[in-house]
């Protein structure tokens, strides 16, 4: 009798080992599945993954090969695509007695796409991500990183085409819970950095309340020497002009607390030059534009420095922005006759992200 309850309870505990080894085998199809689903809901577009590879000794699972694009309209790229999206439990966070995750996208390309219609625009998604992600992890996302990202502004319809590319492009988001217990502060903090149009550096250092009922953070950025020669694509696309020679840096910073914000925007070019009428004769009326531009431009400049800048003040709120066309202007006559500008933050250098955040 206790031989047949034995060969019994092994029998069960085989036929358990089975069910479990086949549900392990099943569960990434069934993962996979649920997550085309939810992207399958998304208005105006439609998502799909490849595959899906789950890691249950640390909490995570990894989307793979995952893409989203637009079903009306012609627009020949996908809004997103990114080979790997980790999830994962944040174990450090554990151990100080938070139970939140964090998410780390791989190599991700976003591309917003400019057009004379809606239908043939791609301007991003009307739903958060963030809501979007609750629904596919079901912890609190307290760690947000990017590793390796592109982002594109296109305009296949201009002369010439469009393609504004930010590369190398690196987030580190912490905080993102307001948890006391994994800071010292109830703010949230970001760190980007990325290489417009191939070349140059642009950072930045957001401080956030991601809770508050209207925008409440302070931003710093800084662009450190874009050759000019590299925006004329889009210059001579929106602006009619080109550019010969010369720099970009810029720098900004913003305060907003409960939707009302301050600051400034200063952009200094240096070493500038527009106009050459060696290139620019085939066309008498842009001839014309830009040797009046590239005139200007050299009268209106601090010549010793060889500098034409400005600073932009940034004031109001989101719902009634007040531009300060007039202070603008004068700040380019400032610029020009008192002091240059330097398109750079007030001493201070901001950090440089980590190239590996995930």
């Amino acid at each position: 009798m206790k031989a047949i309850y034995r060969s019994q309870l092994l029998w069960l505990i085989i036929a358990i080992v089975i069910l479990l080894v086949v549900a392990r085998l099943l569960l990434p199809f069934w993962v996979r599945d649920y997550v085309n689903q939810r992207l399958s809901e998304l208005k105006d577009y439609r998502g799909h993954v490849e595959s899906v590879h789950l890691a249950l000794w640390r909490g995570a699972y990894q989307i793979r090969e995952v893409k989203v694009v637009k079903t009306g309209g012609d627009v020949p790229v996908p809004l997103f695509s990114a080979p790997l999206i980790d999830l994962s439990v944040q174990w450090a966070a554990l151990f100080q007695g938070a139970f939140v995750g964090e998410v780390h996208f791989e190599k991700p390309v976003l591309n917003f796409v400019h057009a004379p219609s809606k239908e043939d625009s791609q301007a991003g998604l009307e739903e958060p991500w963030t809501q979007k992600i609750k629904q596919l992890f079901p912890l609190k996302i307290n760690r947000f990183t990017v590793s390796d990202g592109t982002i594109h502004y296109r305009d296949f319809h201009a002369s010439p085409k469009v393609d504004v590319v930010f590369d190398q492009f690196r987030i580190v988001a912490k905080n993102l819970t307001n948890s006391e217990k994994l800071s010292k502060t109830l703010h949230a903090n970001v760190e980007m950095q990325t290489r417009p149009l191939r070349s140059g550096d642009l950072r930045v250092k957001l401080d956030l309340n991601p809770y508050a009922a209207k925008p409440t953070f302070d931003l710093e950025a800084e662009l450190k020497e874009l050759p000019l020669v590299k925006l004329n694509d889009f210059a001579k696309a929106y602006a009619g002009i080109t550019f010969e020679k010369g720099t970009l840096r810029l720098a900004t910073e913003l305060k907003a607390k409960d939707g009302a914000f301050d600051g400034y925007v200063e952009p200094v070019f240096q070493n500038m030059s527009i106009f050459n009428p060696k290139h620019d004769s085939d066309n008498p009326i842009s001839f014309v534009w830009q040797a009046i531009v590239g005139g200007l431009t050299h009268l209106i400049r601090n010549h010793p420095t060889d500098r034409f800048g400005t600073r932009v003040p940034l004031h109001g709120s989101f719902d009634e922005p007040k531009p300060g066309i007039l202070t603008t202007v004068l700040n380019v006559f400032r610029n020009a006759l008192i002091e240059a500008f330097k398109g750079t933050l007030p001493d201070k250098e901001l950090p440089e992200v980590e190239k590996n955040p995930g």
